[in-house]
């Protein structure tokens, strides 16, 4: 590791550069006790204030350093309320913010796919139609890193061929450079 990721604060700056030298075209967050530390139980019903008080400082920091780097991010949730995780973004991110996509529960997405779902892979899959349509962007399984509080999510998005990493609470920059190690380059 070079001297400019040896502090604690560049953490994500050494996650981030490792997953673009690794082909990684998305990063794809869960919401609830992963952006956030706690789990919002699908609907938010205090101010967007209070849930930004939630939003983990490294993950913010996550987010900041992805955007910087042009690297695509999505929230991928079973959060009902997109609106709300817009605003958020807005909040946290300014104009830099309207750039992150959104899949959330909502009442058309969760009844297009019969309220069945494989982990998030419903979630990114949308999520990648998006980014096709956008921008004619076409990215392979491999080129997708989830971090999620889920296990099982995480199992599910590796035998869909993405990459995953588990988010405990105990997720600080140290993390990401442990992240960054553990990085399959094989694909």
């Amino acid at each position: 590791m070079s001297r400019k990721y040896k502090s604690r604060a560049s953490g994500c700056a050494y996650f981030i550069d490792t997953l673009m030298k690794a082909g990684v075209k998305l990063l794809a967050l869960d919401f609830d006790n992963t952006l956030i530390s706690i789990h919002s139980g699908g609907i938010w019903k205090d101010s967007i204030e209070k849930l930004i008080e939630h939003v983990r400082p490294c993950m913010k920091n996550l987010i900041e350093t992805a955007l910087e780097k042009d690297l695509n991010v999505c929230i991928v949730t079973y959060f009902m309320q997109p609106w709300l995780i817009r605003e958020m973004m807005k909040s946290l991110f300014k104009r830099e913010g309207e750039r992150i996509l959104i899949q959330a529960n909502t009442l058309e997405f969760r009844e297009k796919h019969s309220h069945q779902f494989l982990g998030k892979q419903a979630h990114i899959t949308s999520i990648l139609t998006e980014l096709y349509n956008q921008k004619q962007l076409k990215i392979k399984p491999c080129q997708v890193v989830l971090l999620d509080d889920d296990r099982e999510n995480i199992q599910i998005a590796k035998q869909f061929g993405h990459q995953a990493f588990l988010v405990e609470d105990s997720i600080s920059e140290d993390t990401f450079l442990e992240f960054a190690r553990m990085l399959d380059y094989s694909h």
